[in-house]
C-alpha cells in the first residue's frame, strides 16, 4: 500500500511540471471593442455594445442579443451556434482579408431582425440561416447542411451605395447538402451564382 501510495504521488509530481501553470478552463465572455486570441466556452455581446473576435476559439456559442450593434467573427472557430439577433450595424463572419478563411461553426450560423450582413468562406455543420434582414445581405463562398436565406426585408440605405444594387440580395460560390431557399419577396432581387448541391 505504501508503494502505491510513493507511486501515486510520484505521479501527481511529474504531471505538474508538464502542465503549464497559467491552465485554466475556457470562460464564459460578454465581449465589448475588440478581443484577439484566446479560447472561452460561450461569448455573449449585449445590447449596445460592438464585438470584434480575431483568431479566437469559442468551444460553445456566440450569442449576440437584441440590440447589438457591430458582431465581427474573424479567422475563428466555433464549437455550436452563432446567433445574432436584432444587430444595429455590422455582421460579419468570415475573415479579416478578402475572404480567404474558411471558419468552422460546428451547428448553426443563424442571423436575423438585423442590419448588414456578410457571411463569407463560412462552413457550418448544420445550418447557416440569414433571414429577416433589413441592410446589405451576402452570403458567399460558404457551406452548410441547409442554406436558407429568405424573408429578408426592404432594404434600409446607410447612404451612397459602394456598388451598383446594393439592395439586392446575394447568394453566390456556396454549397449546401440538403435544401436551399432563397425567396426574399419585399428585395428587388435575389442574385443566386454557382450554387451547387454537394
Amino acid at each position: 500500500m505504501k508503494r502505491i501510495i510513493v507511486l501515486l504521488a510520484s505521479f501527481i509530481m511529474v504531471l505538474s511540471f508538464m502542465l503549464p501553470s497559467n491552465a485554466t478552463a475556457a470562460h464564459n465572455l460578454a465581449c465589448q471593442g475588440v478581443v484577439s486570441g484566446g479560447t472561452y466556452k460561450n461569448v455573449t455581446i449585449g445590447a449596445g455594445d460592438s464585438c470584434v473576435l480575431k483568431d479566437v476559439t469559442v468551444t460553445g456559442g456566440v450569442h449576440g442579443k437584441k440590440g447589438a450593434v457591430d458582431v465581427k467573427i474573424l479567422d475563428s472557430a466555433v464549437g455550436h451556434n452563432v446567433q445574432i439577433n436584432g444587430a444595429t450595424g455590422d455582421v460579419v463572419i468570415g475573415n479579416k482579408t478578402g475572404c480567404k478563411y474558411d471558419p468552422v461553426v460546428g451547428n448553426n450560423v443563424h442571423v436575423t431582425n438585423s442590419h448588414n450582413v456578410l457571411i463569407c468562406y463560412v462552413t457550418a455543420d448544420n445550418n447557416i440561416m440569414v433571414t429577416r434582414n433589413d441592410g446589405k445581405v451576402t452570403v458567399r463562398d460558404s457551406a452548410g447542411n441547409n442554406l436558407m436565406v429568405t424573408r429578408n426585408k426592404p432594404f434600409v440605405s446607410d447612404g451612397p451605395a459602394d456598388h451598383k444594387h446594393v439592395d439586392y440580395v446575394r447568394i453566390l460560390d456556396s454549397t449546401y447538402d440538403n435544401n436551399f431557399m432563397h425567396s426574399n419577396p419585399d428585395r428587388v432581387k435575389t442574385v443566386v451564382r454557382n450554387v451547387t448541391q454537394y
